[in-house]
């Protein structure tokens, strides 16, 4: 059973004074029962990092561990969203299509989605790193968070990803190569959905916010590099604990995985 935690009247005017924008909080009303609320993740980050894109799960299987999470797609053919237990593949010639069971992934996290805190982030001109700053008093650092974030956002920067030639090289090298697409949509309504990670699951996940974002039309979306929203919903599902179902492809039984790939992940998450 989850707890749900109130801020005192106190504390709440003490934030206020502090921060003209600051979260307003609410217990969502339609908390239910979670079926699991441990975050499924697919092989690990380490192992895109070393060029391993392609993986044995279909994505059928990926739904059976959660109806809410990113990921991408064999041969590192786009930026993957799991929304409302939809798998939507966001390609990097803009491309946005629901796609079959069938489809495989070599790296994935979900989780089911039920959040403990909901709150209210008024505009204007919440930015990415603003949005970090202003949740850090309710985001442990040594604990891990799903987040999701609707909202009315003036301008997104994202990328997708483009499917990679074989033989695969490194992702950092191959993103630097001009294996991605960026992309800067304006006035547009949609959500963010994602994880905050500790730092010591680095080389397993992303430390820190990984977030990718599709917009309401399901037309324009990626992964999020920097965004500028006004007033914000955000919800927060603390995250019990997490598996990790390593990949049975040949490609990760030969991979470098003692390699220390800190700065790549580095490159490969920010916008150059």
């Amino acid at each position: 059973m989850k707890t749900y935690t109130c801020l005192a009247a106190a504390l709440i005017m003490l934030a206020s004074c502090r921060h003209t924008n600051a979260p307003a909080e609410t217990t969502p009303a339609n908390a239910a029962a979670v079926p699991n609320d441990f975050l499924f993740q697919y092989s690990i980050i380490d192992a895109l990092l070393a060029g391993v894109f392609d993986g044995d799960l279909p994505v059928g299987k990926l739904k059976e561990h959660g109806d809410f999470g990113i990921g991408t797609f064999n041969g590192l053919d786009g930026e993957m969203i799991v929304i409302n237990g939809k798998v939507m593949k966001m390609r990097a010639n803009g491309e946005i299509r629901e796609v079959p069971d069938t489809v495989r992934t070599p790296l994935a996290f979900v989780k089911f989605f039920r959040p403990d805190t909901v709150l209210t982030i008024p505009g204007p001109a919440v930015t990415y790193e603003k949005l970090k700053t202003l949740l850090s008093p309710y985001l442990n650092e040594n604990k891990m968070y799903a987040v999701r974030l609707k909202g009315n956002f003036r301008k997104v920067e994202a990328r997708s990803v483009a499917p990679a030639p074989k033989p695969y090289p490194e992702l950092a090298a191959y993103l630097a190569a001009g294996g991605q697409t960026s992309f800067s949509f304006s006035d547009t309504r949609g959500t963010c959905i994602g994880f905050v990670s500790p730092v010591y699951t680095a080389r397993t996940n992303v430390p820190g916010y990984h977030l990718h974002y599709i917009d309401e039309s399901m037309r324009q979306g990626g992964h999020v590099f920097g965004f500028e929203a006004d007033t914000l919903s955000v919800e927060i599902d603390r995250i019990q604990g997490f598996t990790i179902e390593l990949n049975t492809h040949k490609d990760y039984d030969k991979a470098d995985l003692d390699k220390n790939r800190k700065e790549e992940l580095k490159t490969v998450e920010q916008k150059e």
